[in-house]
């Protein structure tokens, strides 16, 4: 079946939104393509005219993770300016890790990231996928924040920060304060 271009962007963004659903719900392994084209309403073999497998659909699904959660923290850093540096940081990881909770991704990214990395060819990895660190140099050049023990120190810190968006449920209701604290102090080692 042919579909017009209206419909097969239409089509395109369910597979995703189901995908990204089934990600945070079900985990990429217990995900099909059978499941995801009849909640989509297509035949499987009109799957592949959109996605050459189910890997590239999840990588799909990871890029705009990713995009979504350096746009917030684009934006937390653009609110934030005029503020001390530290302050502007922390403001970002904090508003990222809120988008992690509010969205359930965190799952997503630490059950299947690796797994679906792993399953990649390299030439379809060094094309789509770049590492955290890359995104977060662009975002501190773009806003002048020179962490004071370098860059991949601070890539690195934030990541471990993040982290803890998995754990909430064992720290407690105290959560939101505890993260604010811990974000804070590694902001004003980092950035101070």
């Amino acid at each position: 079946m042919a579909f017009t271009d209206y419909e097969a962007e239409q089509l395109r963004k369910a597979l995703l939104k189901e995908t990204r659903h089934c990600a945070v719900t079900l985990g990429m392994k217990k995900t099909s393509v059978d499941q995801l084209t009849k909640a989509v309403g297509i035949a499987k073999g009109s799957f592949y005219k959109f996605y050459e497998s189910k890997e590239m659909l999840f990588l799909a699904v990871l890029e705009n993770v990713h995009s979504e959660l350096y746009g917030v923290a684009d934006h937390a850093l653009s609110e934030a300016n005029g503020l001390p540096p530290f302050q502007r940081a922390a403001k970002a990881v904090l508003a990222v890790c809120q988008q992690l909770s509010d969205t359930g991704d965190m799952v997503f990214i630490e059950n299947d990231a690796k797994l679906l990395l792993q399953r990649l060819p390299e030439d379809v990895k060094n094309v789509h996928y770049h590492d955290d660190e890359t995104h977060i140099r662009q975002l501190l050049e773009k806003y002048d924040l020179a962490p004071k023990r370098g860059i991949s120190l601070a890539a690195a810190t934030v990541r471990g920060l993040i982290l803890t968006v998995s754990h909430r449920t064992q720290i407690g209701e105290l959560y939101p304060q505890v993260l604010e604290t811990l974000v804070y102090g590694a902001c004003r080692e980092l950035f101070e």
